[in-house]
C-alpha cells in the first residue's frame, strides 16, 4: 500500500492557533478546468432546500463544475460547511450540493494517487467508500471516494432530487464494512473498506488512499473512531509530519480534532491514523490469606 502519508492534510480554514499551518500547494488535487461553455448537456435543476448536518453529498468544489464527495458538518443561514473526503473544507450554498447517489454506469474521473492526474472512468460497482471502476485505458480496478470526481453534466451522475441508494447493513467485518487495518503489523491502523472474503479466510481491503490488498482477520477491527479517541493527524506534506490529537466531534467521515499543540481543526478519515491500542496490564495475583 502506498501509505497515507503520501497525501497532504487539507485543513482548510484553520489558521494560527486555530489549527496547523498548510503547505503552500494545498488544494492542488482539486485544480481543474470548468466544463466547456459549448457543452450540449442540459444542466439539472438546482437544489435550493437546506441540507441537514451529517448528510453525505457531492459538492461543486470552488464552482469549477467538478463534484467531490464530502459531508455537511455545519450550517449558517443558507450556507453549508462541507468537509471533503480528502480533508478539504468549503462553505457552500445548497445549489452547489448533490445527493450521494453515485452508482453503476456513472461517468467519473479517477486519480491513482493523491498527486496524480484525473483520468476518465465508468463506475462498475460501489461498496461504501470503495469504488470499482473501468478506466478509459481498459484497466479495471478498485479505488476510494477521495480519488473520485465527476463533471456536473456527465452521464448517470447524481442530480438534485436523486434518492441515495439503500446502503446494505454492514456490521463487524462484513463486505462493505469500514474497518481499521494494522498495516504490516507496524502498530498503526488505517481506514479501509472490505470488498471480498477469500477462501483462505483473508479479507480484501480497499484503503482510503486508493490502494488495496489482502489482509488477515487478526489485523482487522471494525472502524469505530469516536469522541475521545487518540489519533495522529497528517500536519505537513514535505517533510511528512504527524501530530497527535484527540477527537472532539465526529460527523460521518469528518473528524474535529483537538491537537496536542493547542490547535483545533476539521479533517477526514483519509488524513488520520490510529496508534495500536496498548495491551491491558496483567492483573496481579491476589495475596494469599
Amino acid at each position: 500500500m502506498r501509505l497515507l502519508w503520501v497525501a497532504a492534510l487539507l485543513l482548510s480554514g484553520c489558521l494560527g492557533r486555530e489549527g496547523p499551518e498548510l503547505p503552500p500547494d494545498v488544494g492542488m488535487s482539486h485544480q481543474a478546468r470548468p466544463a466547456s461553455a459549448g457543452s450540449e448537456r442540459r444542466a439539472p435543476p438546482e437544489n435550493e432546500e437546506p441540507v441537514e448536518i451529517g448528510t453525505p453529498v457531492w459538492a461543486n468544489y470552488h464552482d469549477t463544475g467538478f463534484f467531490f464527495h464530502g459531508v455537511v458538518v455545519e450550517r449558517r443561514e443558507d450556507e453549508h460547511r462541507v468537509i471533503y473526503d480528502d480533508g478539504g473544507s468549503e462553505w457552500l450554498q445548497a445549489t452547489a450540493l448533490r445527493p450521494d447517489a453515485l452508482g453503476e454506469e456513472a461517468r467519473v474521473h479517477v486519480r491513482r494517487g493523491y498527486q496524480d492526474e484525473f483520468l476518465e472512468a465508468t463506475v462498475l460497482r460501489r461498496l461504501g467508500d470503495a469504488i470499482y471502476v473501468h478506466a478509459a485505458s481498459g484497466e479495471a480496478r478498485w479505488t476510494a471516494l477521495p480519488h473520485v470526481r465527476f463533471a456536473g453534466g456527465a452521464p448517470s451522475v447524481p442530480v438534485p432530487g436523486d434518492a441515495p441508494p439503500d446502503a446494505p447493513a454492514t456490521e463487524g467485518l462484513e463486505i462493505g464494512a469500514r474497518v481499521l487495518v494494522n498495516y504490516q503489523h507496524q502498530g498503526l491502523r488505517f481506514v479501509g473498506t472490505v470488498t471480498a472474503l477469500g477462501d483462505d479466510g483473508r479479507y480484501h481491503v480497499v484503503y482510503l488512499d486508493g490502494e488495496s490488498g489482502w489482509v488477515a482477520a487478526r489485523d482487522l477491527t471494525p472502524e469505530q473512531i469516536g469522541e475521545g479517541d487518540v489519533v495522529h493527524v497528517r500536519r505537513s506534506w514535505e517533510p511528512a509530519e504527524w501530530v497527535r490529537g484527540r477527537v472532539s466531534r465526529r460527523v460521518g467521515p469528518a473528524l474535529r480534532v483537538e491537537l496536542d499543540d493547542g490547535g483545533v481543526a476539521w479533517t477526514a478519515l483519509l488524513r488520520v491514523r490510529l496508534p495500536e491500542a496498548a495491551p491491558a496490564p496483567a492483573a496481579e495475583p491476589a495475596p494469599e490469606e
